[in-house]
């Protein structure tokens, strides 16, 4: 079930958290036997959680979301559980206190019963030399996409009605959007990192993944506001969800250029489709392009392994140990000059600036989340219209902007290609605006049934 299902059912007592609990972890077994997707699942823990969330069940006293199982990717710590980070060089000792969006899950009444798979550091390859790929539950010959990968691939299998991730680059959104699933990129600092192994202090956000835009609002509403710990995190203004069902007075902006220039016809036959819901349902169509698009993704790349590089160089000794990808990307940031690094923190600004005027016109931006469906394994190349391209000239064309910018961006499913896998739009915000894209997201998906659809596997 879905969040929302879920504590439907709890309310009519159709089930209670104990029973909800031991299901999830039982699917998750399942799950992981099928696809590798937990790194650890936290039976005892969970269990025990899991008591007193009936209990409050039973005695009127439910936190908003009691007794709602949900997974957390391997680089965000859960108190008294390691926190590998996907690497054989941590994980040996239990974090001492649960990050700031674990604490305030936790504190709602969610249950965390495991730590998902994660690429090497949040930024390493398909190939994790110490767990090994995730597989795709669509497909398990295909990778379930990263960084946060065993998050997706633990809720696109049925296992959690949601998982925690982080995204410095897409990475909760194009797990999300290869595996079916509505995964949000927040406005940066929108989310504390606080408790969440950095990777690049300029770019990187925490994320719900869940199956539905209802869900990951009320995960939203959940998550956002400061901590007083991390200095990114600052006071935000409040969280107005629009609940009308149709979408007058909603200006929306297709842009083409970078976006479409490599772009699968089945992914853009989604975002087409979503368009065409979106108007349908009210909104209104107007001009809107980013002319610099195509620059973001070696740039921010540039940001990020430079960032990477920063915090990993004091384990320079240790690199043999690393996956390969991480090796090459920090070895990259290392001698990647100040004055480029530099220079790259400028071209955001100019970008941010033309996203500004987009959205002085419109309200969202609608563009592919990824230009294809899910990579194959073992080598991960992905297919745009029959031809074969590498996984790192295509995976975050679209998304980086976001992380650039700090603009928030929804991943939302609007169907499946023609090779049985998910395809995905992403709907983009101005800042502090993701009301705007989780409305319309809420609309398109009342509208059509892409997000209900389920995997084949586990069987």
């Amino acid at each position: 079930m879905t969040v929302t299902d879920l504590l439907d059912a709890y309310a009519a007592g159709d089930t209670d958290p104990v029973e909800a609990v031991d299901d999830a972890l039982t699917r998750l077994k399942a799950a992981h036997e099928a696809l590798n997707c937990t790194i650890r699942s936290l039976d005892d823990r969970a269990r025990t959680a899991a008591a007193e969330s009936a209990r409050r069940w039973a005695d009127g006293t439910a936190r908003p979301l009691e007794g709602v199982p949900f997974g957390v990717k391997d680089v965000i710590d859960v108190a008294g559980v390691p926190t590998t980070q996907g690497s054989w060089n941590h994980g040996d000792a239990p974090a001492t206190a649960s990050a700031t969006v674990v604490r305030r899950l936790e504190d709602a009444g969610a249950i965390p019963v495991s730590k998902d798979g994660t690429t090497e550091f949040a930024v390493g390859g398909p190939h994790p030399p110490r767990f090994g790929a995730v597989r795709n539950p669509w497909d398990p010959e295909r990778w379930a996409g990263g960084s946060s990968t065993g998050s997706a691939a633990a809720v696109a299998a049925r296992a959690v009605p949601f998982a925690l991730g982080t995204d410095v680059g897409g990475s909760v959104r194009l797990p999300s959007a290869w595996c079916g699933l509505t995964g949000l990129k927040p406005t940066a600092g929108a989310i504390p990192r606080t408790g969440v192994f950095p990777l690049s202090w300029t770019t990187e956000t925490v994320g719900p993944i869940a199956r539905s835009a209802r869900d990951v609002a009320t995960l939203f509403g959940v998550l956002r506001g400061p901590d007083g710990a991390d200095p990114r995190s600052l006071a935000l203004p409040d969280l107005r969800l629009p609940e009308q069902d149709d979408l007058r007075g909603l200006r929306i902006a297709v842009p083409g250029g970078a976006f479409t220039e490599l772009c699968d016809a089945a992914v853009q036959a989604g975002v087409d489709g979503l368009v065409s819901e979106l108007v349908a349902a009210g909104a209104e169509v107007v001009a809107g392009e980013v002319p610099s698009a195509g620059d973001a993704l070696p740039i921010g790349y540039q940001i990020v392994f430079t960032e990477a590089a920063t915090l990993h160089r004091v384990d320079a000794d240790r690199w043999d140990t690393y996956d390969p990808v991480v090796v090459r990307r920090i070895s990259q940031g290392i001698v990647t000059p100040a004055v480029d690094y530099l220079r790259a923190l400028q071209f955001r600004v100019e970008l941010q600036r033309e996203l500004d005027a987009v959205f002085a016109r419109a309200d969202l931006i609608v563009v592919p989340t990824c230009p294809s469906t899910a990579p194959r394994l073992p080598d991960g190349t992905v297919v745009v219209d029959g031809e074969e391209y590498p996984l790192y000239a295509a995976q975050s064309r679209s998304t980086m902007l976001g992380n650039l910018t700090g603009a928030p961006g929804l991943a939302v499913p609007t169907g499946l290609a023609p090779d049985g896998c998910p395809v995905s739009a992403q709907l983009v915000a101005a800042p502090h605006r993701e009301a705007l894209a989780l409305w319309a997201a809420r609309v398109f998906q009342e509208r059509t049934e892409h997000h209900l659809q389920a995997p084949p596997f586990p069987s």
